[in-house]
């Protein structure tokens, strides 16, 4: 069963992106190459809690990601493509799955089932348009994403650490999938990538994800009230930081490929 979490070695390429068919809208220090893991450097980007990233590390899985924005903690397991059991006839596509678990420990408040119950619902259409479901056909991927803590906005890490594990799994994609927040503060300010005490005072919040190297949006989501001049600044505030995050996960992706090569030679040797 994909749920088991062990460490795994990773075997990991970083994928060329082509075609697109969603909405168009306008680091740890890095662990030696044997562990062929890689490691984004810890960072704090202006306006962004800090992240960290590290890609393969889920033993049996095809792919997998760990990812910390914040203090909010995500783990992602991708398991396919296999074949569906659930398809009663041909199809020319694939298809996603998408299932979320809170850890006992993560600080989610006593409301952990609901809200394994409902960020499915944002996370599963955000990652879809990205993914190229015509290359498995009758087949399905099944994404399995784990709250370690949760901090502040978990949702954007945990569409962005799913992301990583399907490049980790090789699954191919237009383009890796960035995500941000911001919330509405009750003074009325902006606040991107919110933490606790941002949600705490929030009246509105904005939700992006997207493909920034194709300049696509594959989900956008809002609650509150908001002016249409607030709603339009929030989106950009978003779109910006989406494109943060995406330069940091590109940057693990190609690190994690890197040291993979370098196992591999020393290997050969």
């Amino acid at each position: 069963q994909g749920g088991a979490m062990e460490s795994r070695k990773m075997d990991s390429r970083d994928r060329t992106m082509e075609g697109g068919t969603a909405i168009n809208f306008v680091r740890k220090p890095r662990r030696n190459a044997e562990d062929a893991v890689s490691d984004a450097k810890r960072q704090k980007v202006q306006g962004l809690r800090p992240v960290y990233i590290s890609v393969g590390a889920v033993a049996q899985a095809s792919g997998s990601a760990y990812m910390e924005v914040g203090g909010a903690k995500i783990l992602c397991s991708i398991y396919g493509p296999r074949p569906d059991s659930k398809a009663s006839h041909f199809s020319e596509t694939g298809r996603v799955t998408c299932n979320v678990r809170f850890a006992p420990f993560s600080g989610g408040a006593g409301e952990s089932e609901q809200k394994e119950k409902e960020l499915p619902l944002l996370i599963k259409p955000a990652l879809e348009p990205a993914v190229l479901l015509g290359k498995f056909p009758k087949s399905v991927v099944e994404i399995y994403i784990l709250v370690l803590e949760e901090e502040g906005d978990v949702v954007s890490p945990a569409i962005m650490c799913a992301s990583l594990a399907l490049a980790n799994a090789e699954i191919e994609m237009y383009d890796i999938v960035a995500a941000s927040s911001v919330v509405q503060t009750s003074s009325g300010e902006l606040q991107v990538d919110p933490s606790c005490h941002d949600r705490a005072n929030q009246t509105g919040t904005i939700m992006a994800a997207t493909m920034p190297s194709r300049g696509e949006m594959t989900q956008l989501s809002h609650v509150g009230e908001w002016e249409a001049a607030q709603l339009e600044m929030a989106m950009v505030l978003s779109m910006e930081a989406c494109k943060k995050f995406h330069s940091l996960m590109r940057a693990a992706l190609i690190d994690a490929a890197k040291s993979s090569l370098e196992k591999q030679k020393s290997v050969e040797k």
